[in-house]
């Protein structure tokens, strides 16, 4: 039996990052943005919330975005460029808020001349715009203009002349093709 002691050891736990967390490796090359953003933050020594707080985001979207969950959106981009010292989304070919994977590997769609949703996707990201605003300038679902971009859908003929006018085509009927 051990004798009662009124010391206490505390240890500094700045000095101790693990190279695991929960039992997710630290990436020596990166190829995704979560891969980049947990490589950071162990090569600064941070832990989770400290790297969250100075995003300026909660720890558990920094979770999923490391674990390559969730995508960052637009307004985040900046202040992610900013935290890794060089610009991922155009080092990764990731455009698309809403897709962590490069342009062309899981969307086998056409040329972007060709198909009209990438048109209409392409137009949209030469924007910023996220899909809920074009959605709602376009005066449809986000639902709706996901299926366009991703070719599951075609725009019905009450929608072509506000997409036609969009992505800079004259003419509605043009969009009907394909």
């Amino acid at each position: 039996m051990l004798p009662i002691s009124a010391r206490v050891l505390q240890a500094s736990r700045t000095d101790r990052i693990p190279l695991r967390n929960r039992g997710i490796p630290v990436p020596q090359e990166p190829k995704t943005i979560g891969e980049h953003l947990r490589r950071r933050r162990a090569q600064l020594r941070l832990h989770q919330s400290q790297a969250a707080r100075r995003l300026g985001i909660s720890t558990v979207t920094l979770s999923r975005w490391e674990l390559d969950k969730v995508y960052p959106t637009w307004g985040h981009h900046s202040k992610i460029i900013e935290y890794l010292g060089y610009d991922i989304f155009k080092l990764t070919g990731l455009r698309d808020p809403y897709r962590n994977e490069p342009e062309g590997v899981a969307n086998l769609l056409k040329a972007a001349g060709e198909e009209i949703g990438a048109q209409i996707r392409q137009r949209r990201l030469e924007l910023r715009m996220t899909v809920v605003e074009l959605a709602r300038h376009l005066q449809v679902s986000a639902r709706t203009l996901r299926d366009w971009e991703n070719g599951l859908h075609r725009p019905e003929r009450r929608s072509r002349g506000r997409v036609a006018k969009f992505i800079g085509m004259y003419h509605p009927d043009e969009v009907t093709g394909v």
